[in-house]
């Protein structure tokens, strides 16, 4: 596929925000596969074509199976630890698959980075003085936004790199089920022939210890459905990601039009918005329900934020987020046990 003259120019201005290098690759907290596939694409490109050296760091948990697998099998490069205190020592900082005041980083409040490309609702203002930000929340996945400056610099892709790429999207977009454009169908399918299945295979069949279908149960057993929506208040969470797996469970409900999960882990409280295709934006939802302090972003059909505890009761900090939810689908009923 021939590359444009404004794919060139958008490569060249990336090539500059980077500078010598090396170059320091943040994403979110607890981070999925598209988060970590695409830290994984940005330090590919910046070698490759330019010979910028980059040091991956994330922060948080990988606690699900099959994104510690992920993690494990196809992105080793990434280092779980703090935060740098003198940044001044990298050409520049890059976020990926999280942007600047979303509250799911790491990066201190008043630093602005160089380099910002993600796909998550809504745009920020703090975006702004970034040198060079690409934020697209109509795409699927941010590594649809990376794949494009991959092409554009010549860069081939490795199969353990086409893997991570290709799952990040899968789980993202759900298979191509949710959120998708084009751009996002095009890679899937470009990938397919690129894949290493036995890789692939480990990943998506990695083992679950006991503790999770207990959690999973529990879970279920909390789950309330009201006429338009479900809600399960998991209450005390050994995991943070917990509320997404419930909620793209749930939301598999045949009279669900929305869900809301939400949890506490360590004085956060976690929550997970999930919402039935061609109905209401799960990015726009979550931002009617979440108000600061706490932090929240998404877009189509899925979405998550958190809020901290603090000195707050959890449990009403609970009952407030559930009302405001309900409120919005206009839920007014009782609800019942889903068991």
């Amino acid at each position: 596929m021939a590359t444009n003259s404004s794919e060139l120019n958008r490569l060249d201005q990336l090539r500059h925000a980077a500078g010598a290098g090396p170059v320091l690759i943040l994403t979110h907290v607890n981070p999925d596969p598209d988060a970590l596939a695409s830290g994984k694409a940005l330090a590919t490109l910046l070698k490759s074509a330019w010979n910028v050296p980059s040091h991956l760091l994330y922060s948080g948990l990988v606690l699900r199976a099959e994104n510690r697998a992920f993690l494990n099998l196809l992105t080793p490069e990434w280092e779980s630890g703090r935060m740098p205190a003198d940044l001044s020592v990298y050409s520049a900082v890059a976020l990926v698959d999280t942007q600047p005041g979303a509250g799911n980083n790491r990066l201190p409040e008043n630093y602005v980075p160089q380099i910002v490309i993600d796909h998550h609702h809504p745009l920020r203002e703090s975006l702004t003085p970034v040198p060079f930000a690409d934020v697209q929340p109509d795409v699927g996945a941010t590594v649809t936004l990376l794949s494009k400056y991959l092409e554009a610099a010549g860069i081939p892709l490795d199969p353990d790199l086409a893997t991570a790429m290709f799952y990040g999207l899968k789980t993202d977009t759900r298979g191509l089920s949710r959120g998708t454009t084009p751009a996002d169908i095009s890679l899937y399918l470009s990938l397919l022939d690129q894949i290493e299945h036995s890789k692939l295979i480990q990943i998506e069949q990695a083992g679950l210890p006991q503790e999770y279908f207990q959690a999973f149960s529990r879970g279920l057993q909390a789950a309330v459905v009201y006429d338009r929506s479900v809600v399960a208040n998991l209450g005390l969470m050994h995991r943070p990601d917990l509320p997404a797996e419930m909620a793209d469970l749930l939301i598999r409900l045949d009279k669900a039009r929305a869900v809301l999960c939400l949890g506490i882990h360590e004085q956060t409280l976690y929550l997970s918005i999930r919402t039935k295709p061609l109905g209401q934006d799960a990015g726009l939802l979550v931002q009617e329900i979440v108000s600061p302090p706490g932090k929240a972003g998404g877009h189509g059909t899925m979405a998550g934020g958190q809020i901290p505890v603090d000195d707050q009761d959890a449990g009403s900090l609970e009952s407030e987020i559930i009302g405001r939810f309900l409120q919005v689908m206009e839920d007014t009923g009782e609800g019942e046990s889903l068991s």
